[in-house]
């Protein structure tokens, strides 16, 4: 890490917004990229750690009738934007990464085992995209014929109906909305 990250950095952590959340500049394929560690129990809706005011520093805020291709700024790119008015151009990339990751394991479980009851062939997991600061939910709905005679005739293109519906089954008060997910119709990779 140069001179210049740990000021970029320091800059960038100045700010109250960016105070509690661990940020680090690393390379990647000749690219830099700011990365901010984000705490899994204060961003989950479903841990008893979650901390609101933490969630909205770094989840993108849609604006009222902002088009869906249109992807909100988080703030940790408008802070890097707020940096190069100061700095000038940087070619800094930013990113999200997980920390405390496995405090999502029982959701997961429970997701799994609640798929699998609507069909055995179905399974979930969690990942994670660098580029948002919220865990993904992949539901696996274990081929194209599964899709096209089950999930397809049910509920056509919503995925929010079935994960709604999928939310319903979980129970226990666990909020599946809050995660991005992706509906496969294909079968999840071995581990």
């Amino acid at each position: 890490m140069t001179k210049f990250d740990k000021t970029l950095i320091s800059y960038i952590s100045t700010t109250t917004d960016f105070a509690d959340i661990d940020i680090s500049v690393e390379e990647h394929h000749g690219r830099k990229y700011l990365i901010a560690r984000v705490d899994v129990e204060k961003i989950d809706e479903n841990s008893p750690r979650y901390d609101q005011s933490y969630a909205e520093k770094l989840v993108r805020k849609r604006k009222i009738n902002q088009p869906t291709f249109i992807t909100p700024t988080n703030s940790l790119e408008k802070r890097l934007g707020d940096a190069s008015k100061f700095f000038g151009e940087l070619e800094y990339k930013t990113a999200f990464l997980p920390k405390n990751y496995e405090s999502l394991d029982g959701i997961e479980k429970k997701v799994q085992d609640t798929v699998k009851e609507i069909n055995p062939e179905f399974d979930a997991e969690f990942s994670w995209d660098s580029d948002y600061p919220k865990p993904v939910l992949s539901i696996y709905l274990g081929g194209s014929k599964n899709y096209d005679e089950w999930y397809k005739p049910k509920y056509g293109h919503s995925a929010s109906k079935f994960i709604g519906d999928l939310e319903k089954k979980v129970g226990d008060n666990i909020s599946l909305n809050q995660y991005k997910w992706r509906i496969i119709n294909g079968k999840k990779k071995a581990d």
